[in-house]
């Protein structure tokens, strides 16, 4: 017994919480009440699937109102699991002089909450309680993380540490595939800040190129089935025309040859029982799956050596890239420069995860290796110039903006259709879907084929050479 539970994972779940009753804004309906509905629902079920498998979850929730009500808080923790921890902090916005840009305040102006910045106290729980834990997931009240996703994170990193060590064991200290194409003249040369070309596929990859590869979160939702739904009720049918599909066609190996569905399941991300709770949708199809934070335009693949094998690049910052085939290569969007650029630091497109998990040696490899300036507080060194709160937005702390950027990190999308869909994370407002433009939003059944597509276009392109 002593022996399992030095074996059990310690977890902790932080979540961060604007608001207590929804303000009505960005799709959603005033005084709705969003700690019962949206917020606890999907930490039920996190919290559950994870003690099912024996593991020792806490739950810590940074709340950006005053206080939570003694019966509130009663409500949460009796829905709970038996022996899982909460925590709170209470009127955790920090305050800040808005728009000083690193001046001194003017004589007369007041602190002021800087809402932005909920997301980042996460980063505090993190420094406290980093030495207990073996494993953090730090997301927005709104997404659901399961054991799966947790088990198919650690995997893809333990693969990712396995091949690092393979480069290191080799005199180059490069990794390579078994049985690589032979070496192409005439490479492709970067038109921006990146160090490799767009033709990378089978390349051999050094260590510390290793070192930067991550896996990756896409954030989806469920369509609900209301009869005014825009996105069925258009005579344009966008999700039947999304970006790029003439450009980039979704594989037929993509979906069942018998009855042409995707081949993945949509149960992984968003399962859902009848009467469904909050605004999620009961029993998804994958059909209904969709997202909205990326396409294919801004993706690219790659062939890595064994574990891991062929993966889907998501966006990068160009210096940051450690490369990969991008969809566009080599004019597949047209011969303009424009059409050549690849999308890199892009709102529309960067993959927003709204939250991010890692285990404990990831985090302090983040504050002592990749990160400017650390991940953790204080926050006080040279490179947040006097004031990480003003320079930064949520999608900064919460969204990946700093980890995928100015930390390096190149996240990656293993192409393994069990493991893709383990990579998905149910985002359960379910507003974006009526909120974004439309020509944003795709099936992410048809994303995964676009990017089959791109892996097909890849190996037929080293053919020909």
């Amino acid at each position: 017994q002593q022996q399992q539970q030095q074996q059990q994972l310690r977890v902790l779940l932080i979540t961060t919480s604007l608001v207590e009753y929804d303000k009505g804004t960005r799709g959603t309906k005033r005084g709705y009440d969003r700690l019962q509905n949206v917020l606890l629902p999907p930490l039920i079920d996190s919290v559950t699937s994870m003690t099912n498998r024996g593991w020792h979850v806490d739950v810590y929730l940074i709340l950006g109102y005053e206080s939570l009500a003694p019966e509130r808080r009663k409500m949460i923790q009796s829905a709970l699991p038996k022996n899982v921890g909460l925590e709170v902090w209470e009127d955790a916005i920090p305050l800040h002089y808005e728009k000083t840009f690193n001046r001194r305040p003017k004589v007369d102006q007041s602190l002021k909450a800087g809402d932005h910045a909920l997301s980042r106290q996460h980063r505090f729980v993190l420094r406290d309680k980093l030495p207990f834990y073996d494993f953090f997931a730090c997301f927005e009240d709104d997404m659901r993380i399961t054991a799966n996703h947790i088990i198919n994170f650690l995997e893809l990193s333990s693969d990712i540490h396995t091949l690092h060590n393979q480069a290191l064991a080799n005199p180059d200290h490069h990794a390579h595939i078994s049985n690589p194409s032979p070496p192409r003249p005439n490479r492709h040369k970067p038109n921006d800040g990146a160090s490799f070309g767009n033709d990378i596929i089978d390349d051999p990859i050094s260590a510390q190129n290793i070192q930067r590869l991550f896996p990756g979160l896409l954030r989806v939702e469920v369509l609900d089935r209301q009869p005014n739904h825009p996105l069925k009720q258009s005579s344009q049918k966008p999700l039947d025309n999304h970006g790029f599909i003439k450009e980039v066609p979704p594989s037929i190996h993509a979906y069942d040859t018998n009855n042409k569905q995707s081949i993945l399941d949509p149960n992984e991300c968003c399962s859902e029982n009848d009467p469904p709770r909050g605004k999620t949708t009961p029993h998804p199809t994958m059909d209904e799956v969709v997202l909205w934070e990326t396409n294919i335009q801004a993706t690219g693949v790659r062939e890595l050596p064994r574990p891991l094998g062929w993966v889907a690049a998501m966006p990068v910052e160009d210096r940051a890239d450690v490369g990969s085939y991008w969809s566009g290569y080599p004019s597949t969007y047209g011969a303009s420069l424009d059409a050549q650029k690849r999308p890199r630091r892009i709102d529309a497109t960067i993959g927003n995860q709204a939250g991010f998990m890692a285990t404990r040696c990831q985090i302090e490899y983040f504050e002592e290796v990749a990160c400017p300036g650390g991940f953790l507080p204080p926050f006080d060194s040279e490179h947040w110039r006097g004031d990480s709160l003003q320079r930064h937005s949520v999608e900064f702390w919460s969204g990946g903006f700093q980890l995928f950027g100015q930390c390096f990190l190149n996240r990656i999308l293993s192409l393994d259709p069990q493991k893709f869909e383990r990579q998905l994370v149910y985002h359960v407002s379910n507003n974006k879907q009526r909120t974004v433009r439309a020509k944003k939003v795709i099936r992410v059944g048809d994303f995964y084929g676009q990017i089959m597509k791109v892996k097909e276009r890849a190996e037929e392109f080293l053919m020909g050479q």
